[in-house]
């Protein structure tokens, strides 16, 4: 548990997880002292790869550091929020919520739901210089520990120790913030998974060369332009646009399965009725609606989605359409005869040729009114395209949502209150949701909630197409102020509510304000629309140094950190440390007095007290319930301080290798 994590970071190096992995696959390439030689790992694959002697990447200070913070064990433990999550719409819920730190959150995370996650999408701090954005962490590494672990310079380990301790807010302070991060987040995504992460003009060039280090420039998808509205307060242009970066985990993957992304066209209902209304205006004269259709898309701002769609302005008895190519694809289609309807005469060929192969083909859709001709034969004629058949197209990657409206909306929720500034809107996450994916059973991660917009975007498009999406939300518990301007309406607001006034609490009472709007419109409905809440929470002092101090070869057990900790936190780490997730409610096991806790493959004993009697109880367990076959045993080792118990423990799970079961047991011991 925490000393456990606490002897494994004291032992650990940035680059371990990298030469394990290559340790496992070129063995050859290390010598027996540990070592790994470069040259003859070039010498290895130089016949099946082009090794490249010249490259870039970006550099930063403090790489190195983000890469051993990524990969140290975190010392937080898991608390779930008891009251809250035993409520009925809660209590069977897969949803979660997390506040605390998402560094970790996400080490945490990756205990249960490793190449899990199909879609993250995130919203990081910008680095503006005026979003409150500074580094700062909590890992007390001495110059000497980072000369040693990094390979640096003591110059170099006194710059990142100053990035660390008295904050800062530089480029290099952010990469080294986003790179651990991201590193982590790499690892949840699925095969198949995507991520995208919102930024503006101050750190969107390093963030992308950042993301090539740690997603591979050949999973990069798109750099999306979102247009969200004029603003009228820069001395030279108008910056009225942020960034979405979109990687996927393995691009390859998305080719071998053909794997295609359409998103609906936007507007289409308003299209279809405005066709409607012109062809009841024109008493169903086809060319006189058309002629009011076309004049209605002129009259279209630019920026509105709907103009994109200006060419399907032509209306018939089958709907609206668009008069599209008849001609061959690449050139050297067939060429014949087509005789326009009027004069009798061969219309003009296009010159890659006709569409289709034969003049009778041809003739087939003539005679369903699908080829539009021109006057006289002098013109190309057109195939009638129609938009009923078209509604979904390739997403583009310059889109235009006016960002206030999001603004507006939540304040809605909000009883006409801006307790957050500058949220995205869940409208534009649901559109990523959907055109990455046509499962609805996926789990989407936020691991910068902020205002819950994610959360909330699952769970509307779920109570749209009945889906079975969840959602992981993380926020920093950050402490709000009265006195700090962008901070008074947020903390005046959860104080009136009697709420914590920290920054989790506006995404927490978001999502539950949002969930209980979605039920009163869909009340039909069986809607997942709790969540689970859990807090990350490091140990206090007084507790580390009992931690320290105790010994396995102590006679009593320490019943104080039992308490510090609390059964349900330990239970609740022990669960997703150990592959169970946040959402699985163990079963309690009562063995003649003693109450151990089972899931699946383990079986948890936290309690002190266990005694031959319980023994024999868990003995029986084994042996009268045929499914009740835990191989491991996991006991709290401040509870079991003494050798005798585990030697007992030992001794008698050895008798299940000769039963019919032939079970070989496991007993873990965790600090």
């Amino acid at each position: 548990m925490i000393k456990d994590a606490i002897q494994h970071n004291d032992q650990l190096n940035p680059n371990d997880k990298q030469l394990a992995i290559l340790r496992q696959h070129f063995p050859g390439c290390f010598s027996k002292e540990g070592s790994f030689d470069i040259e003859k790992f070039k010498t290895t694959i130089a016949d099946k790869t082009n090794v490249v002697e010249e490259g870039y990447k970006l550099r930063f200070l403090g790489e190195s550091y983000a890469k051993l913070l990524a990969s140290t064990e975190t010392t937080s433990v898991i608390q779930p929020n008891e009251a809250h999550n035993s409520l009925p719409e809660n209590a069977n819920s897969q949803n979660i919520y997390i506040s605390g730190d998402n560094l970790d959150a996400l080490k945490h995370l990756l205990k249960s739901y490793n190449g899990a996650i199909k879609c993250i999408y995130i919203d990081p701090p910008y680095n503006t210089g005026s979003d409150g954005f500074v580094y700062a962490d909590n890992f007390n590494y001495t110059k000497e520990t980072l000369q040693e672990k990094l390979n640096v310079s003591e110059e170099e380990a006194e710059r990142i120790l100053d990035l660390t301790k008295r904050g800062s807010a530089s480029h290099s302070a952010w990469l080294m913030f986003m790179y651990s991060r991201l590193l982590l987040a790499r690892d949840l995504l699925k095969k198949d998974g995507v991520i995208f992460i919102s930024i503006d003009d101050n750190e969107q060039a390093n963030l992308k060369l950042l993301c090539d280090d740690v997603f591979g420039e050949e999973n990069f998808i798109s750099n999306m332009i979102w247009a969200a509205g004029k603003k009228n307060d820069s001395h030279f242009i108008s910056n009225s646009h942020e960034y979405m970066i979109c990687y996927v985990r393995n691009q390859e993957l998305f080719k071998e399965r053909k794997i295609k992304w359409r998103v609906k066209k936007e507007g289409l209902s308003k299209i279809y009725s405005q066709a409607d209304k012109f062809l009841k205006e024109s008493s169903f004269n086809y060319e006189l609606a058309t002629n009011k259709l076309k004049s209605w898309f002129k009259e279209l701002a630019e920026s509105d989605p709907i103009k994109r769609s200006k060419h399907y302005s032509s209306i018939d008895e089958n709907g609206v359409y668009f008069p599209d190519n008849i001609s061959w694809p690449g050139g050297g289609g067939p060429t014949y005869d087509v005789l326009h309807p009027k004069t009798k005469k061969s219309v003009k060929v296009p010159s890659r040729g006709w569409i289709f192969p034969t003049i009778e083909r041809m003739q087939e859709f003539i005679d369903k009114g699908l080829v539009v001709f021109g006057e006289d034969e002098n013109s190309v004629p057109t195939l009638k395209s129609y938009l009923k058949d078209r509604e979904y197209e390739v997403p583009y990657s310059v889109f235009y949502k006016d960002g206030r409206a999001a603004t507006k909306k939540l304040m809605q929720i909000f009883d006409g209150k801006k307790v957050f500034d500058n949220p995205k809107d869940e409208n534009i996450i649901e559109s990523l949701i959907r055109f990455i994916s046509n499962d609805n059973d996926i789990t989407v991660l936020d691991f910068f909630s902020g205002s819950g917009t994610t959360a909330h975007a699952v769970m509307k498009l779920n109570a749209l197409d009945d889906g079975k999406r969840k959602f992981i939300s993380v926020q920093l518990p950050e402490v709000l102020s009265p006195d700090v301007d962008s901070q008074k309406i947020a903390f005046d607001f959860l104080q009136s509510n009697n709420l914590p006034t920290t920054l989790d609490y506006v995404g927490i009472e978001r999502i539950k304000r949002a969930a209980a709007k979605i039920k009163q419109e869909h009340p039909d409905k069986e809607l997942d629309l709790g969540f689970k809440h859990y807090t990350l929470a490091e140990p206090a002092q007084n507790t580390l140094d009992k931690l320290e101090s105790f010994t396995p070869a102590s006679m009593l057990a320490d019943d104080t950190l039992l308490d510090a900790f609390g059964k349900p936190t330990i239970l609740a780490t022990w669960l997703c440390a150990d592959g169970y997730g946040l959402t699985t409610n163990p079963t309690a096991i009562h063995l003649d007095g003693y109450t151990a806790y089972h899931c699946q493959k383990h079986l948890y004993f936290i309690e002190p007290g266990f005694t031959l009697e319980h023994m024999k109880a868990l003995l029986q367990q084994y042996e009268s319930h045929g499914h009740f076959n835990p191989e491991n045993i996991v006991l709290f080792g401040y509870s079991f301080p003494h050798w005798s118990v585990n030697e007992m423990l030992e001794k008698n799970m050895r008798i299940l290798n000769d039963s019919e079961k032939n079970l070989k047991i496991n007993l873990i011991v965790r600090y």
